[in-house]
């Protein structure tokens, strides 16, 4: 696998490596100690980077749905997974309202990716068909 535990908890990544795949069965999200991640769409586009101190990957552990997109290094970086029952039992204790809000941004997320990576696509082909020399 591409990664090396180096602590109780503690993940680390060469630059270059996979962290997990779409279609992927999600488990944790990670908390972002050092390092950068980036976030591409099933077709390759690059929908974000992630940075020190952020959480990526939570989407599917909260959904209990599978991997939406693809997480790969930017550079060497140490993750501390988060796992699925840590991150349901949050919220779970979360108040009803922002349980709400985190299930509603959530699903806004995915809606967004699948849509970003629609207007590559589509961008990519009227790109190809526009003529050169005009």
């Amino acid at each position: 696998m591409s990664m090396k535990k180096i602590g109780i908890n503690q993940l680390k990544f060469s630059k270059g490596k996979k962290i997990y795949s779409k279609g992927d069965a999600a488990h944790f999200a990670y908390y972002v100690h050092s390092g950068k991640v980036n976030i591409y769409s099933p077709g390759g586009l690059l929908l974000g980077k992630i940075g020190e101190g952020e959480i990526f990957g939570e989407r599917g552990p909260s959904l209990e749905e599978s991997r939406s997109v693809t997480a790969e290094a930017d550079t060497n970086c140490i993750l501390y997974p988060i796992n699925e029952k840590t991150l349901q039992q949050k919220l779970k204790e979360a108040d009803p309202v922002v349980r709400a809000i985190v299930r509603s941004l959530l699903m806004r997320l995915n809606d967004i990716n699948l849509k970003s990576e629609d207007f590559w696509r589509n961008l990519n082909i009227v790109t190809s068909l526009t003529d050169k020399d005009d």
